[in-house]
């Protein structure tokens, strides 16, 4: 009996440690490299409901702005993979409760929730390819009143980022963050 146990024990080891470690990757919005009007960067220093030195802000204006602007971020990997995409957002009310992203071309429209006026994270739960080397995330205007913060990918299906996220690449470069 011992015997099995152990062996019992020894395979689940073994199973564990050829288990795949989730990639996770996250990036401040305000880090753009590129950002066309009406989108702007709000940077009023730290602040405890947002994380790093600011977001991305498409403000409201009754949605007449619709459509215009954007905000480029870059992202660098070493490995090539199909990440699910999550936005660390703020809608201001019930007109404006979604952001859409392009990443290497692709869109993903993020939100149509029902959490106003609180930072939280949305996603559409739909898988992104990466390419190894630099990728292009564009934060684009869906609608006006919106708050971006934070924008996390990870390969990881059951995985929800929650509360403010550690950096990990700088989006105006691409590059890891140390």
């Amino acid at each position: 009996m011992k015997n099995k146990i152990a062996l019992a024990g020894l395979a689940l080891s073994c199973a564990v440690s050829t288990a795949h470690a989730a990639t996770k990757i996250c990036l401040e919005a305000e880090s753009t490299g590129a950002i066309v009007p009406v989108l702007k960067k709000v940077t009023p220093g730290t602040n405890t409901a947002y994380s790093g030195k600011g977001y991305i802000h498409i403000p409201w204006d009754k949605n007449e702005t619709k459509g215009e602007g954007q905000a480029t971020l870059k992202l660098n990997v070493a490995k090539a993979g199909n990440y699910y995409v999550f936005a660390r957002t703020f809608w201001e009310n019930g007109c404006g409760n979604s952001v859409l992203l392009s990443i290497n071309g692709q869109e993903r429209m993020l939100g149509e929730d029902g959490t106003y006026n609180s930072w939280h994270w949305v996603s559409n739960k739909t898988k992104v390819p990466l390419k190894a080397g630099l990728n292009t995330i564009i934060l684009k205007n869906r609608e006006t009143g919106v708050k971006i913060d934070q924008v996390f990918l990870t390969d990881d299906s059951e995985y929800e980022p929650v509360g403010k996220r550690k950096v990990t690449h700088d989006g105006a470069t691409g590059n890891a963050v140390k």
